[in-house]
């Protein structure tokens, strides 16, 4: 661990105007040593790499690095392309990629992983994220997207999952605008049509989900509104099963630059994932950095129920502090 940690220091050293300097502290209850409930993490992202980056990272738990890539494709458009990859300290191991793109009014998204010990075994709190995790022991699982724009408002969306519960999907979404008329200026022309100015979106999904105890029909909807305000939320109701997940997030609401969310997914039909998370996400300007503050929890398979937390740091090393966040939005909705 030595080693690596002055390693990242020569990297962050070398390209100090375009690399970021992380430090996160987690706790997972149920643990009976640091190792089983607790993780130490210092590391490095946003290393210049080519057209993309690289990050990397230490933690008494594994070794961890990962690559981002983007390319322009003739005729094609974009595609961006990324790979993780996680060592533990007990020798387990855990890769994973993803690809996506556009090819006109088609999008793209494929990922996959392979992995030879558990989720929670690199992250304590892996096991209550949004987005379902795969909490198997060892295996394989891959994920396929695909979007077709019938329209400026409408799309058609196909998708399956394969690993431990093979299933497809398909549906639409169909999005309008919401708009406000604006109050006459003085001086407009009263036979004129009224001025307007958008206030948001609001997004529409309705379509169903096939495959091994699964069968059911999907619903949701979000709402997002100019400030960034984003709500979401997806159910699903078939033959013996139903679920539901729903999102709120919402920027600058502890100070300019800050994004929070909270989140909510019970879905009891997932055979290797936890049928409840629960969680809530921060990310505030503070100095030249960032502050995180994660804290999660929810439902095993098995009826096993627990919690975590992570406070972590993030900042720029040599270069001016990054507007926002600095990761981004937190996350998006996803269907049950």
């Amino acid at each position: 661990m030595k080693a690596l940690l002055t390693t990242l220091a020569l990297v962050s050293g070398g390209t100090a105007g375009a690399v970021n300097l992380e430090f996160g502290v987690t706790y997972r209850s149920g643990g009976v040593s640091l190792r089983d409930g607790g993780m130490v993490r210092f590391g490095v992202s946003d290393v210049t790499l080519g057209r993309g980056s690289l990050a990397a990272s230490v933690s008494n738990r594994a070794l961890e690095v990962g690559v981002t890539q983007g390319l322009a494709v003739p005729l094609a458009g974009a595609v961006s392309a990324g790979a993780d990859a996680a060592v533990t300290w007990r020798g387990g191991v855990r890769v994973a990629s993803r690809v996506s793109g556009t090819l006109g009014p088609v999008a793209l998204n494929v990922g996959g992983t392979l992995f030879t010990t558990d989720a929670t075994a690199v992250d304590p709190l892996a096991a209550w994220t949004l987005a379902p995790t795969d909490l198997r022991a060892h295996g394989a699982n891959a994920d396929l997207t695909a979007r077709y724009r019938v329209s400026r408002t409408l799309v058609a969306v196909a998708g399956s999952e394969l690993g431990a519960q093979p299933h497809a999907r398909a549906g639409v979404e169909w999005r309008r605008d919401l708009t406000r008329v604006l109050p006459p200026a003085e001086g407009d022309d009263p036979e004129a049509d009224p001025a307007t100015e958008r206030t948001g979106a609001v997004t529409l999904r309705l379509g169903a989900r096939a495959g091994r105890d699964i069968l059911g029909v999907t619903g949701g909807v979000t709402y997002a509104a100019e400030s960034g305000l984003t709500l979401g939320l997806d159910a699903l109701a078939g033959l013996g099963t139903w679920g539901a997940v729903g999102s709120v997030q919402a920027p600058d609401l502890l100070g300019e630059g800050s994004l929070a969310q909270v989140y909510v997914a019970y879905e009891p039909w997932r055979t290797a994932s936890a049928p409840l998370r629960v969680g809530t996400e921060v990310r505030v300007p503070t100095g030249s950095g960032t502050l995180s503050v994660d804290v999660r929890g929810g439902r095993l398979q098995g009826g096993a129920t627990g919690f975590g937390a992570r406070v972590g740091y993030t900042f720029p090393l040599g270069g001016p502090p990054e507007e926002g966040p600095g990761d981004g939005p937190i996350g998006g909705p996803a269907g049950p």
